[in-house]
């Protein structure tokens, strides 16, 4: 209820003390549960910013993921390098024997080769599938978290917007409303007090 739509009863000298105070009294107790519904408001973003900032973590994590896979590509096809060129080695050493010896081990080599080869395209198209999906679920999690992030944002702004705007009609209602009740107050207190008497001097003068 506003301010102006309040009236008190009257009585000899100025209006109901009591019902003065208990409306002074309801106002500050709205104050305070505005107040508080303010600073539920406040905890709960806090808390929802904390659920964003741990997905945007867990992005960082499934970043670090990729680079792990990558740098295993990398050491196996080294690896599968130095398996070929030590074929390769080991054949041109035994093919002074025997060019039967030789070209079975370059066989051999070949075969090992394709198969490392194989395998390394295998661990390629893997790694580049759960790389995909990786991505593909980074960017959801990303997504929904700032559409939430968004709602829960535009959400609290306009409770707190609405909080705000009700406390600061209750503060003008209390500055409009204290110095009048003050000066009730305080002119009930001057009628109250019993006028002073000036005394005469013993002579009969003033």
């Amino acid at each position: 209820m506003a301010a102006n739509d309040v009236t008190f009863a009257k009585q000899i000298g100025g209006y109901d003390r009591n019902e003065v105070d208990n409306y002074i009294k309801n106002l500050s107790q709205a104050y305070h549960t505005a107040y508080s519904e303010y600073n539920t408001v406040c905890a709960t973003y806090n808390d929802l910013l904390s659920e964003y900032t741990a997905l945007c973590r867990q992005r960082e994590q499934n970043k670090s993921n990729i680079a792990v896979i990558a740098k295993t590509l990398i050491e196996t096809e080294a690896l599968a390098n130095k398996i070929i060129e030590d074929a390769r080695s080991e054949a041109e050493i035994i093919k002074s024997d025997t060019q039967e010896t030789a070209r079975k081990i370059k066989e051999d080599a070949y075969i090992e080769r394709a198969s490392a080869k194989i395998q390394i395209q295998k661990l390629i198209d893997e790694a580049n599938t759960e790389i995909a999906k990786t991505r593909e679920r980074a960017r959801e999690i990303i997504k929904d978290a700032q559409t939430d992030a968004a709602l829960i944002n535009m959400n609290a702004r306009r409770n707190l917007e609405q909080t705000n705007e009700s406390i600061a009609v209750l503060v003008k209602d209390l500055q409009e409303l204290l110095p009048l009740e003050m000066n009730k107050l305080q002119m009930i207190r001057e009628r109250e007090v019993p006028a002073v008497v000036p005394l005469r001097s013993a002579g009969g003068g003033e």
